[in-house]
């Protein structure tokens, strides 16, 4: 009872800001998957997410999807596909219901601490209604961000739980806090940074048995250790098709130069959110520039600040240690294919919205509250200001198209996001546009690998096999270590029917990335097309070892059973394919290998059963 007379006069003002979030995050729930960018790779090509099972429970937890191991997200999409199927809109309302959850979470952990009702408001909503939070809201595959926080903050309010609770209740609510921490951690592990940010916390605000304890952080310091090692070896590209990569400028030096301005970039970002898009492509710096110099006065200036702040008042200047830890883990300390995202600060803004709450809050008491009505009509001006930007940057989530269209309008110097674009109209079947896409990439960046690479893909399955050759070769004159060009290169010539020149290409990748197992797919299909299925037989072991749910595994053994003459088994494979989310029709009409099946009554059924309404061509 009394914990609700507490919270009750701050029921209006939360439910506003509720309210608000939702007007400006409902636009979203008519979009689309982004298919071109991991929204297939997670959901629409992942038969590992179409709703619970054992089998999929089971890959969940034994798979690296895109470089990562987040069993948790893929849970939740499991969650959302027993509802929905495949309609993004449900998806979307799940991210829009967990973004407002953390909000509502992290208001009651801001009240417990600082006693101040406008501080925790102000924060909230500046968390819940900031444009930079927009890409991880409105991009289905971020939901990963999302429920990293849910299942932090949820650690977090048991942890506090357990500092209050009587000593024969303590163990089972510290338990549950590790519980959710753990989950956390398998969602995304950028909150492998928790115990330090608890250590922090014991610093600077009095516990309530007014005892400093730190071993009871160990528990939650060895899960960070073992996922944070987990996710060092799953983003290796060789292992989980990760976005690890070398060090930005060739060293450490030349990294550690690039990220000064890039954490500039992140501030202003925060006070002066204009501009915001889904890829940046900032200067890769190997010498001291004068950006460099300035970003570092910069930077310097802010961390003397914040020790002073520190000084004076420990639990605001909290906050301030609170925004630079939690980008810890996006620093490039393990170097990481993107230098900066939005989505980089979803758990990190709670640092500037808290420290800007109290702010706020002290500005509002000033000469016995003579400033608050002023400091009320500047919070609401600053809220429908950050609302309003937010609501228009939804509008460019729409689609892949509209997406990189963005891209490119904002930053037309990222010949990543010219062949992101590329790649969108190739999707949606608008052949002229990605070419001359591709070329706007090349202009950008005449050796560029992603548009190198796309474009030869790109030109390869169009059948136009001497000009996708020509240019995958050009490819691998400037980037000869590029797997992804080798592979693209046997794909080539294995349409040219060039069985040698493919199994050089193949092996060639895997030389370089020896844990592709994808690679060893192609090379069974390079030996199914030789007519060695025994050998195919060999290279189709080796994935299904790593990636037992594969849908173009199960299809390729059916090719395999078929010419084999073991029509049973060929059928069996083929079930297993289209129940994987295989809808190859093409190749299903064309297949050489699949003609032994065409007479079964069998093969006609599962055709009726999984293409009754598209046809088979």
């Amino acid at each position: 009872m009394n914990s609700w007379l507490r919270f009750r006069p701050n029921l209006l003002p939360l439910l506003l800001i509720v309210v608000a979030t939702t007007v400006v995050y409902a636009g979203i729930l008519g979009h689309d998957f982004l298919v071109t960018w991991d929204d297939n790779f997670y959901v629409t090509e992942n038969p590992d997410s179409w709703g619970f099972s054992w089998q999929n429970i089971r890959a969940a937890f034994s798979s690296f999807y895109i470089g990562n191991y987040a069993p948790v997200q893929i849970l939740s999409y499991m969650f959302d596909y027993s509802f929905w199927g495949l309609n993004p809109f449900g998806y979307l309302l799940t991210n829009i219901c967990v973004h407002i959850l953390n909000g509502l979470l992290l208001y009651r952990l801001l009240s417990q601490w600082h006693n101040d009702r406008v501080l925790a408001l102000f924060a909230t909503a500046v968390f819940l209604l900031h444009p930079v939070q927009v890409e991880s809201v409105a991009w289905i595959s971020q939901r990963k961000n999302l429920l990293a926080l849910f299942f932090l903050l949820l650690a977090w309010e048991a942890y506090c739980r357990y500092r209050n609770a009587q000593p024969t209740q303590r163990r089972l609510i510290y338990l549950a806090s590790v519980v959710a921490f753990v989950c956390s951690l398998l969602a995304k592990s950028m909150t492998v940074v928790f115990p330090l940010m608890l250590v922090m916390h014991e610093v600077c605000f009095h516990q309530p048995d007014g005892k400093k304890r730190y071993l009871d952080k160990l528990p939650y310091v060895l899960a960070a250790v073992a996922v944070g090692f987990m996710a060092i070896y799953s983003e290796r590209p060789d292992i989980g098709s990760g976005g690890r990569t070398g060090f930005h400028g060739g060293s450490l030096w030349a990294t550690f130069l690039t990220m000064l301005p890039v954490f500039c970039k992140y501030l202003k970002m925060l006070f002066w959110p204009f501009g915001l898009t889904a890829e940046y492509a900032p200067t890769i710096y190997t010498t001291v520039a004068g950006e460099v110099v300035f970003a570092g006065i910069l930077l310097a200036i802010t961390a003397i600040c914040g020790f002073l702040l520190f000084r004076y008042d420990r639990r605001l200047g909290y906050w301030i240690c609170f925004f630079w830890v939690g980008l810890l883990p996006l620093s490039q300390i393990v170097p990481m294919l993107s230098l900066i995202n939005d989505r980089y600060l979803y758990i990190s803004i709670i640092g500037v919205a808290a420290f800007g709450g109290g702010a706020f809050s002290r500005l509002s008491r000033l000469h016995d509250g003579r400033f608050a009505t002023l400091a009320a009509v500047a919070a609401m001006v600053l809220l429908c200001g950050l609302a309003a930007i937010s609501y228009s940057q939804t509008l460019i989530w729409r689609d892949s198209i509209s997406l990189f269209k963005d891209v490119v309008q904002k930053t037309p110097a990222s010949d990543r996001g010219w062949a992101l674009l590329a790649d969108a109209y190739r999707m949606a079947g608008d052949v002229e546009s990605v070419k001359k896409t591709y070329e706007s990439a090349l202009i950008v960046n005449p050796v560029s690998p992603i548009a190198l690479s796309g474009l030869g893909n790109f030109l390869t399955e169009q059948g136009d096999l001497e000009a996708g050759n020509r240019i995958l070769l050009q490819l691998l004159q400037v980037k000869p270590d590029h797997a992804t060009g080798w592979l693209i290169l046997g794909d080539n010539r294995l349409r040219r029917k060039d069985y040698t020149g493919a199994d050089q290409a193949y092996k060639r990748s895997l030389e370089i990335q020896p844990g592709a197992f994808i690679v060893y797919l192609h090379l069974g299909s390079l030996e199914l097309q030789r007519g060695n299925t025994g050998l195919a037989r060999n290279y189709f072991n080796k994935v299904a070892v790593r990636d037992p749910y594969n849908s173009v595994l199960a299809y390729q053994l059916a090719c395999l059973e078929a010419l084999d003459g073991r029509n049973d088994e060929a059928l069996f494979w083929l079930n297993n394919a289209f129940q994987r989310g295989f809808r190859g029709y093409a190749e299903l009409g064309n297949s050489e290998f699949l003609k032994n099946l065409s007479n079964d009554p069998r093969f006609a059924m599962l055709i009726q059963q999984y293409f009754s309404q598209e046809g088979l061509k």
